[in-house]
């Protein structure tokens, strides 16, 4: 499957590897034209954030959010059967991030595999749903100024990234590697190229979110 049916299918959107800690209940400002914006004037970063601002939650119950949020991966074995080809985007964006950017002109192939997920459980939903029923219209536009351009994070996908490098660039591609934090295991693969798996961490590729304004646990 190809990046781009991945995404289609599951309704997902791409997410630039140098976001690494977002997690579940983060906020995004979706204009109606143009890409998502992970941060804007007046927003705060996540929902548990803005449901304080307003005071529908205290302070424990608003850590209590953040920490419940921050959940462990699921385990889907549909999920794990799956290997996404051509994931350019993702691979260029994760090596710009870790300071590989000119390097991604090195790479003959990249694909995902490993695929996981951290998904929000009904019973979160069920409580944010409870919270937002809460805010009144005037106060979300007070928070918001057009809360029908903000979403949350309600799903975020993880995997491990495959690499195939042509061998005439492998010295200074395992040179520059050499200088990051990322895991990854080199593989030989014939006389051409090699190839370097980026293990599965806590980066997503990609999330999905909902609409705040209507949002239905």
């Amino acid at each position: 499957m190809h990046l781009k049916n991945f995404t289609k299918q599951y309704r997902l959107h791409l997410l630039p590897a140098a976001h690494t800690r977002i997690i579940l209940g983060n906020l995004v400002w979706k204009p109606f034209l143009g890409s998502p914006k992970y941060s804007h004037p007046g927003m705060p970063n996540h929902i548990g954030n803005a449901l304080y601002d307003l005071g529908i939650i205290n302070k424990s119950k608003w850590q209590h959010l953040l920490q419940n949020l921050d959940m462990a991966m699921c385990e889907n074995a549909k999920l794990a059967n799956i290997k996404i080809q051509q994931a350019h985007e993702v691979s260029a964006s994760m090596l710009e991030n870790i300071g590989l950017g000119f390097e991604h002109a090195y790479v003959l192939e990249s694909s995902i595999s490993k695929v996981c997920a951290k998904v929000m459980d009904n019973s979160m939903r069920v409580l944010l749903d409870n919270y937002l029923e809460q805010v009144s219209d005037n106060l979300l536009r007070a928070l918001f100024r057009n809360p029908r351009k903000v979403y949350l994070i309600t799903e975020l996908y993880y995997g491990s990234v495959t690499l195939k490098v042509e061998k005439k660039h492998e010295m200074s591609f395992e040179s520059r590697l050499a200088a990051t934090q990322w895991p990854v295991q080199a593989d030989l693969k014939g006389e051409k190229n090699h190839e370097y798996v980026f293990a599965n961490n806590e980066v997503p590729f990609a999330y999905k979110m909902e609409r705040i304004k209507g949002f239905n646990g």
